[in-house]
């Protein structure tokens, strides 16, 4: 339970409450009003400013308190993003840094007020810093502890305190009284592992857990037959799609990768496979871009004769299409790709699907597609960086080993504070993607969760389950 350790999202769903940021990220506000985009509010810090393009100066929350009762200082910062930490050759962790990027270590300009640098101009930092992985982290007892035993047993300033970790079955975890948001309104939350979705649906009918996730839409009639019960949906700021491998000579031609997106109905998926819950974007965007966002881009549409066109173009003669999928990690994932393989049948396309059991099968030769995802991590265009541009960008290992042609040249020029500079450089990079098809989205990530109705609480658009005090109360039982 590190926030910058590269966590996954049972990970993230356990301790995304044990942490603060310095500033987070609005979802509910996001969610009334999508065309503001992301909307950003203080957290531990209470405000903030541009000192220039590459640094950003904060005023710190006073009198916070640590679980352990240490106050909230600029010394914490410093040490959340410090070079023994992150940035330094011998690093605690080195693979933050992949994420945030050349940052100098944090500034320490008095008590409660803080800077933090950037090696260049960086339009990103107030996002990055509402990130999971800039969550900040107790010094002394991260310093005391060893990082080790500190992942064991967290330090931080959220409502969740943490009280035990039982390997393979809960970890537990208190109301932290003196949070800064206000009392929490539970006393202990448990976590329990639950892997079978059957099981968790059972346990949440018969009362034996009160919130469950990861649930699938065969099983809403279940949940929803249950008056006290209720399915709780969300998009993450993600999106499902499919990698394409151009080391693959059946799809090196860039025509024939436009071909097999093309050749997908979208919409037949998520109406039929996803109840309609949720979106196909128009391309590898999201409003909460905000003024980078253009609803009226053009995606790839449902076009089998253009499909069949460009493979005819192509000399495409019937070689086999190999389409990988890892088993039971995508929630629909196995069946989303069952109804690819009959899309792309039905334009002429030899599909072969191979459900594999973990990503080095997924990636071993003879692979053409692959389903995976591409996140926003942050709401910026930088985000598909670890996608799709500069050196350890996973298509450089997924199938472009020389980078997407034209796409690095073009991504070096959003470092820059004018918005319409990086809107029309970030329209360019898609209209790169679009017609070199490294990858290509499907539909948005869905996420469901279930829940008792007396229980208030909402979902967010990244992996964090946030049990504060504003987004979580219960209600009455009626007399």
């Amino acid at each position: 339970m590190d926030p910058a350790d590269t966590p996954l999202a049972t990970e993230l769903r356990v301790y995304g409450s044990v942490f603060d940021n310095l500033i987070r990220r609005d979802y509910k506000a996001e969610s009334l009003d999508p065309s503001k985009g992301s909307i950003l509010v203080p957290a531990l810090a209470t405000a903030w400013r541009r000192i220039d393009g590459r640094t950003v100066e904060l005023d710190l929350r006073q009198g916070v308190k640590f679980h352990n009762g240490d106050e909230f200082t600029s010394d914490d910062v410093a040490f959340t993003f410090s070079s023994e930490r992150i940035f330094g050759e011998s690093a605690m962790l080195p693979s933050a840094k992949a994420f945030f990027g050349c940052w100098k270590p944090a500034e320490v300009v008095s008590r409660y007020k803080v800077r933090i640098l950037s090696c260049e101009t960086n339009p990103t930092i107030e996002l990055k810093l509402a990130h999971y992985s800039a969550a900040i982290v107790n010094k002394r007892a991260y310093t005391t502890k060893g990082q080790a035993a500190f992942k064991r047993a967290p330090i931080g300033t959220g409502p969740l305190k943490f009280v035990e970790w039982k390997d393979g079955d809960h970890i537990t975890f208190s109301a932290f009284d003196d949070y800064f948001g206000g009392r929490p309104t539970f006393n202990t939350i448990t976590f329990r592992e639950v892997p079978e979705t059957a099981a968790r649906v059972a346990g949440l009918v018969s009362g034996e857990f009160d919130l469950i996730t990861q649930i699938t839409p065969d099983q809403f009639a279940t949940i929803e037959a249950t008056t006290d019960l209720h399915v709780l949906p969300s998009l993450l700021d993600q999106m499902q799609q499919l990698w394409m491998v151009a080391t693959e000579p059946v799809v090196a031609d860039k025509r024939v990768r436009q071909a097999l997106a093309l050749s997908i109905n979208r919409d037949a998926i998520v109406q039929s496979i996803w109840n309609g819950k949720t979106n196909v974007e128009n391309q590898f965007q999201l409003p909460a871009l905000g003024a980078l966002y253009d609803q009226n881009r053009p995606g790839f549409k449902f076009d089998p004769d253009r499909a069949r066109k460009l493979l005819k173009e192509a000399g495409y003669s019937g070689a086999p299409v190999t389409l990988r999928v890892l088993a039971n990690y995508y929630v629909n994932g196995e069946t989303v790709m069952q109804a690819i393989q009959a899309m792309w049948q039905a334009v002429g396309i030899n599909a072969k699907l191979e459900i594999v059991e973990n990503w080095s099968q997924a990636f071993a030769p003879g692979r053409a597609a692959v389903m995976g995802g591409c996140g926003f991590e942050f709401a910026a265009p930088e985000a598909l960086g670890s996608c799709f541009f500069g050196n350890q960008s996973l298509t450089r290992q997924r199938g472009f080993p020389n980078g997407v042609p034209g796409l690095d040249a073009l991504a070096n020029k959003l470092a820059t504070l004018d918005e319409d500079s990086r809107r029309g450089t970030f329209q360019g990079i898609l209209d790169i993607l679009s017609d070199e098809v490294p990858a290509f989205p499907l539909y948005r990530t869905p996420q469901f969760f279930a829940a008792k109705r007396s229980i208030l609480w909402l979902p967010t658009a990244d992996y964090r389950t946030d049990f504060r005090p504003d987004n979580l109360a219960f209600a009455r039982a009626a007399n």
